[in-house]
């Protein structure tokens, strides 16, 4: 007998459909979590655990109110696992609508990579989630860290 976890395949597919819902699938994005979670975001040195209302709050975080003025675009492109446990990156890029992270960014574009490690339950709930992704190109592009120059290393 299959559980739902297994008829419901997690791959590429499935973490393109999740990401997805940052931009405005809030409510349909909460669905997907167990209630007794863990979240991490390496970067943000956020960590969340077994408590929805707070991911919410994070997760609208994301949501974008005029896409002419900032936008979040992601792009799932590797994924290695199973049903119960996954990695995936991304390539994350985003038009700012004010200051990122205390530097100017408004009206700038920024470009970067991450990875998702994720886990699922037996109903196919997500009970893991830690996210890590490269601040420095973001910061490079921001000007306030310079380009590295590989030739002259």
């Amino acid at each position: 007998m299959q559980t739902r976890c297994e008829e419901r395949a997690m791959n590429k597919d499935w973490a393109q459909y999740w990401i997805g819902l940052f931009a405005d699938g809030t409510d349909e994005l909460m669905t997907l979590y167990n209630p007794q979670f863990q979240f991490e975001d390496v970067n943000f040195d956020l960590r969340i655990n077994n408590d929805l209302p707070a991911l919410r709050k994070f997760f609208e975080g994301f949501i974008i109110k005029d896409p002419t003025q900032s936008y979040n675009k992601f792009d799932v492109f590797d994924y290695v696992g199973d049903n119960r446990l996954g990695s995936f990156q991304w390539t994350w890029e985003t038009k700012h609508a004010g200051d990122f992270l205390g530097v100017p960014a408004a009206g700038k574009v920024t470009k970067t990579r991450g990875v998702t490690v994720m886990g699922w339950d037996e109903d196919g709930k997500i009970v893991l989630e830690r996210s890590i992704w490269d601040a420095i190109p973001v910061f490079q592009q921001l000007g306030v860290v310079p380009a590295f120059d590989a030739v002259g290393a």
